[in-house]
């Protein structure tokens, strides 16, 4: 290995980055959790997603500039999935890293988004200041949806603290 190059954590002395706090373990944050939500369409979804983003995490920004960075992402692809997941997301300056959180929903019925049925929506914003956390953090709840059993659950889950409570357990690995 050349000197210099860490083997994890995808980080080179001097580059800026801490390869300490880039390998530390990291919980997923959920900032809010909605059962069975009622929405028509995605441009509702990603405004419900907004909202609850900017009463938990991000009050200082507006709804209509969460909806328009959460827009502008699915502008340059979808982020559904066909197994009837969508991950909603985008990278906003002046998002502070400690600003993290995830914004859960299901939905009472499920919607076209792109090309795909989708009923579970999973909402984050994430900080320039630490992208890397941003792609861990998506990578950690596409693990956990890509579960058949786990999508099942998470629909049938009736009360917002059922949804919140399962996700945790599901995405931080804990009884």
């Amino acid at each position: 290995m050349r000197e210099g190059v860490k083997a994890q954590g995808f980080t080179r002395m001097g580059n800026g980055l801490n390869s300490k706090s880039v390998n530390e373990p990291q919980k997923v944050e959920i900032a809010a959790a909605r059962a069975h939500t009622a929405c028509a369409d995605l441009s509702s979804v990603l405004s419900e997603i907004a909202l609850y983003a900017n009463q938990t995490i991000l009050p200082d920004f507006s709804h209509d500039a969460l909806v328009s960075a959460l827009t502008k992402r699915e502008h340059v692809s979808s982020t559904s999935t066909p197994e009837g997941v969508a991950f909603p997301h985008a990278i906003c300056d002046g998002v502070t890293p400690s600003a993290s959180g995830i914004i859960l929903l299901t939905l009472a019925q499920p919607i076209l988004w792109g090309s795909n049925q989708v009923q579970i929506v999973v909402g984050l914003f994430g900080s320039p200041a630490e992208p890397w956390r941003h792609v861990r953090t998506l990578a950690r709840i596409a693990r956990a949806c890509s579960q058949v059993h786990i999508r099942q659950q998470l629909i049938a889950c009736d009360t917002d603290g059922a949804l919140l409570n399962l996700f945790d357990k599901e995405c931080n690995n804990h009884a």
